[in-house]
């Protein structure tokens, strides 16, 4: 039997029972442009890119090193990728998205999954019928591919990520005018 409170808090219209709403201590934060979040934290459960409820929930690992460690390119492109596993940092984070952008992003991710279909359908009647422009249709449909699968995957990307707090780039200036500002106080 559920009962009236009058002196309970109100409930507010982005409530969502798995994640709290932002706090000063535990976050996330706004510093600009920029996104800032405990290491391994979630997000609340609002639509990072317009600030509508969110309907659909991202968990994502991202990786993040400075780059200096691109001069190694300019050595050996193997070395700079062992390199980068060692030292690069991770950061898992939830996040969600409302209804409209859960179906762009999903949209996006089938055109790549199309591009990448077509990809290898041109090679294989390429190679079946030994034709050069069957070959650069291949090429321009992996291209295709790769590129709409980075648009895809782009919800949030991340600026650095440090030992404690981490900071991401690509959310919405109606998200982040609903965060306290980032103050480090060092704890």
């Amino acid at each position: 039997m559920q009962t009236f409170n009058p002196y309970e808090a109100p409930q507010s219209a982005f409530a969502d029972s798995a994640v709290a709403e932002s706090d000063e201590r535990r976050g996330p934060w706004r510093d600009g442009a920029d996104l800032v979040v405990l290491r391994d934290s979630q997000l609340p459960g609002r639509c990072v890119k317009c600030n509508a409820p969110g309907e659909a929930r991202l968990k994502k690992t991202y990786y993040w090193h400075s780059a200096w460690w691109l001069l190694l390119v300019l050595f050996n492109l193997l070395v700079y990728a062992i390199v980068a596993m060692i030292v690069r940092k991770n950061c898992r984070l939830e996040a969600s998205l409302c209804a409209q952008h859960a179906k762009r992003r999903s949209r996006l991710i089938a055109a790549a999954l199309c591009c990448l279909g077509g990809f290898a359908l041109a090679l294989f009647f390429g190679i079946a019928h030994d034709s050069g422009p069957l070959f650069a249709l291949a090429v321009a449909a992996l291209l295709g591919s790769i590129v709409t699968a980075m648009i895809a995957s782009r919800t949030l990307y991340p600026k650095r990520i440090g030992e404690r707090y981490a900071r991401f780039g690509g959310a919405a200036q109606a998200f982040l005018a609903t965060l306290p500002r980032f103050r480090d106080t060092g704890v």
